[in-house]
């Protein structure tokens, strides 16, 4: 099993132009890995998703990829505001999965890890293609 960690698209310190070159290969090695099983959104519990996180989203819903989505930081949240950014980024994002996730904590590691368990041990002709 790898875990492959593909290049941010929101707050690292690249130029523009670099950014923007990240967009087809990403695309490309998302699209034509037959082995992939699932793609892990990680997102700042903090904020909102951005434009970037929903569009990635979309993007992978439309070439039926399996994914799922982790809001980050979960600890630097109380309660009160972890269900609020849970039930808002949800929204945001158009998903009824999302986990919320803390590294200082490890709050959410078993939920995350029974996700990539699922997902690694099904079925792989399961997964769906687009048109």
């Amino acid at each position: 099993m790898y875990f492959v960690d593909l290049p941010g698209y929101g707050y690292a310190k690249v130029s523009k132009a670099v950014k923007e070159s990240w967009g087809p290969m990403i695309e490309g090695y998302l699209r034509n890995r037959e082995q992939l099983k699932l793609a892990v959104m990680l997102v700042d519990s903090r904020m909102l998703p951005t434009d970037s996180d929903q569009m990635m989203k979309q993007w992978l819903d439309r070439h039926g990829i399996p994914n799922t989505v982790i809001l980050t930081k979960a600890d630097k949240l109380s309660n009160n505001q972890l269900s609020r950014a849970l039930r808002l980024g949800a929204q945001s994002i158009n998903t009824k999965e999302i986990i919320a996730f803390s590294a200082v904590t490890g709050a959410g590691k078993d939920e995350i890890l029974a996700r990539i368990n699922a997902a690694t041990t099904s079925d792989p002709t399961v997964r769906k293609t687009h048109l």
